[in-house]
């Protein structure tokens, strides 16, 4: 169920290009912006109903979504929506370096250093490895959005793009656990039962 709420707003965003395409190809954009507002409105009404938890992540996700598409449709100007991903993901970026940075410890640690025993050093990995995929989502989406600005693509090669960070986001998060269960152990009840080839090597 958990999954499903997170695709919602994709739903919509999704629905909503497709329904401005067959309505008004012009203007499906904001079609598009319309379906994403509407379908994170509808996940966040969902969690509140079920009184489920929602992760800080998914909010922050959501609300920036709806500021750019209301953004986009209030100055009718779709640059907005498809900066999105971009600004998004380099303020990640940027909240996960400084963070470091400052406190010298990762947004991971913080994050999930409760259900996990992992050397500062390793959280610094993961961090950085936060930082990088980011940087590139965001770079990528920018180079997107250029070529369509010139004229060499069209809206659909956006729409596509933006499909497309969610399978290839579900490949970093599955490389991160990978990364998490080969050099930590997960802690249960003050004791953390490593893994098998935690166990086998010197932390």
């Amino acid at each position: 169920m958990h999954a499903l709420l997170e695709l919602l707003p994709l739903v919509g965003l999704g629905g909503g290009y497709l329904l401005g395409k067959s309505v008004n190809p012009e203007a499906a954009m904001y079609y598009l912006s319309y379906g994403a507002i509407i379908g994170t409105l509808l996940q966040f009404a969902v969690y509140k109903i079920r009184g489920a938890a929602m992760q800080k992540t998914t909010k922050i996700t959501g609300w920036a979504l709806i500021i750019f598409a209301a953004i986009t449709i209030i100055l009718q100007n779709d640059l907005f929506i498809k900066l999105k991903p971009t600004v998004l993901s380099w303020a990640f970026a940027a909240f996960f370096l400084g963070y470091a940075w400052r406190k010298k410890q990762s947004v991971l640690e913080l994050m999930m250093g409760e259900q996990f025993t992992l050397p500062s050093a390793k959280w610094l990995v993961l961090n950085w490895a936060w930082v990088v995929f980011n940087i590139l989502v965001g770079a990528a989406n920018l180079l997107v959005v250029w070529q369509i600005q010139q004229g060499n693509w069209h809206d659909d090669s956006w729409v596509s793009f933006k499909m497309a960070l969610l399978p290839i986001s579900l490949v970093f998060v599955v490389g991160q656990s990978v990364y998490l269960f080969k050099h930590g152990a997960i802690k249960d009840n003050n004791h953390p039962q490593k893994s098998d080839q935690s166990n086998q090597r010197e932390m």
